[in-house]
């Protein structure tokens, strides 16, 4: 008798659960998952930035979207922070970490999912890093390749010279949502390139931020901190911010027409970065120079359904995510089953609800830099980095005290807590 009562309740558990969130009617929502490469919170009004270089999507963060506090990509750069999106998995699960190196095919992603579950899935991508042959495309009827513009194999230098902006990408966008069939839900994923070296904001966004004639630097990521004057640095976050301010344009073309299509309301909409910027705070600027927050800390903003769920629109949800957390939130709120495979967690609740989650530790991995291979764990307390073959820590911060991370506590010979040794364990990769 008591086991039929359990099962009675976790059934109406699950359909109120559906209910929340669909109000009551069958149809599944769309989802939209917007990406954009280099945005880093701090450079966001919503996140507390002084320059207004993101007034849509601040708008939205106050009067439809939930903004998560803190959230930490798997990945200070393109590859292993985007297919840590796309499959739940750190980056030494899913192995795809540098270009020449095989990843893990068997990974299931969140396209193969939502197809699996009825799902049209089409991806548009700006970023010539994230293109079929690197394994991209799987789970996807349509995989856009738009920053195919460029030939196959070309040089990092060249990344950013051929692709698409973000007008094209929304207008692109939208010819798909206003293609959608009307008995089946879609999955619309898009990567917008525009705040990626090198910053060339297009007019008026060109000198929108700029305060003086300092010329412009160019191949900034090859320019050693020691060479840059304050006035140059200065000149090229000006710029960054410029293309910042050009994007949220340009997602916000998208939006409204969204908003203006007979399913808007019913989308389900995800708005992330995939990894941060530096700009010289340790010697180098662009990214995946070393895992320290400029260069991890990412904006999270999720809009649930608007027809029938109840949630609190202009919440921020305090505590720690990663952004491998994102794929199995949508799965939830799209009432699909999260792969037992899967690393994240669904942030469901704290989305719908408000409040706070209980940080767990945040994996990230960057090999781009030097050939050096680190590895990083951050909980809500500390950030712990170490190097191959990741025996022993070689950086270690309290965050709380220190959120910059300019104390290495080891250089300092303080005495470690416990915790840190237990952090270490999990700096060793899987594979």
């Amino acid at each position: 008798m008591r086991f039929a009562m359990v099962k009675i309740l976790a059934v109406c558990l699950m359909f109120s659960a559906w209910f929340v969130c669909h109000g009551g009617h069958g149809s599944r929502p769309d989802v939209l998952f917007i990406l954009v490469d280099s945005l880093k919170a701090s450079h966001m009004g919503c996140y507390g930035y002084g320059r207004n270089t993101t007034p849509n999507i601040d708008r939205l963060a106050k009067t439809e979207f939930v903004r998560f506090e803190t959230c930490i990509a798997a990945g200070s750069w393109t590859q292993p922070a985007v297919m840590s999106l796309f499959t739940s998995l750190t980056a030494d699960r899913h192995g795809r970490v540098l270009p020449n190196l095989p990843h893990n095919k068997e990974a299931v992603t969140l396209a193969q999912v939502f197809r699996d579950a009825g799902y049209a899935t089409i991806g548009i991508t700006a970023n010539t890093m994230t293109n079929r042959r690197y394994g991209y495309a799987k789970g996807f009827d349509v995989w856009d390749d738009y920053s195919a513009t460029l030939p196959p194999g070309v040089g990092l230098d060249k990344i950013s010279v051929g692709y698409a902006r973000g007008a094209v990408l929304s207008r692109l966008g939208l010819n798909r949502l206003a293609k959608r069939q009307p008995d089946k839900p879609l999955f619309l994923f898009l990567f917008y390139m525009d705040p990626h070296w090198e910053f060339r904001p297009p007019p008026p966004y060109d000198t929108m931020f700029v305060k003086d004639d300092t010329p412009q630097l160019k191949k900034t990521w090859q320019i050693k901190g020691k060479d840059v004057s304050k006035e140059q640095r200065e000149r090229v976050i000006a710029a960054y911010d410029g293309e910042i301010a050009y994007c949220d344009h340009a997602i916000s073309m998208l939006l409204d027409g969204l908003r203006k299509s007979d399913r808007g309301r019913n989308t389900i909409i995800v708005i992330v970065g995939d990894h941060g910027e530096s700009f010289w705070e340790r010697g180098f600027s662009g990214h995946g120079n070393n895992l320290h927050d400029e260069e991890l800390k990412v904006p999270l903003l999720i809009r649930p359904p608007l027809d029938g769920c109840r949630y609190c629109p202009g919440a921020v949800v305090r505590g720690q995510v990663g952004a491998i957390d994102i794929a199995p939130t949508l799965l939830s709120l799209a009432r699909i089953p999260v792969p037992v495979s899967w690393q994240g967690k669904s942030l469901e609740g704290a989305l719908l609800h408000g409040g706070s989650v209980s940080g767990r530790p945040v994996v990230s991995e960057t090999r781009i830099r030097d050939g050096l291979w680190q590895r990083s764990v951050r909980t809500e307390r500390y950030k712990v980095i170490s190097l191959y073959p990741f025996d022993s820590p070689v950086e270690v911060y309290d965050i709380v005290s220190d959120p910059e991370e300019r104390s290495n506590l080891i250089r300092k010979n303080a005495v470690l807590p416990m915790d840190i040794l237990k952090l270490n364990e999990l700096l060793k990769p899987a594979r």
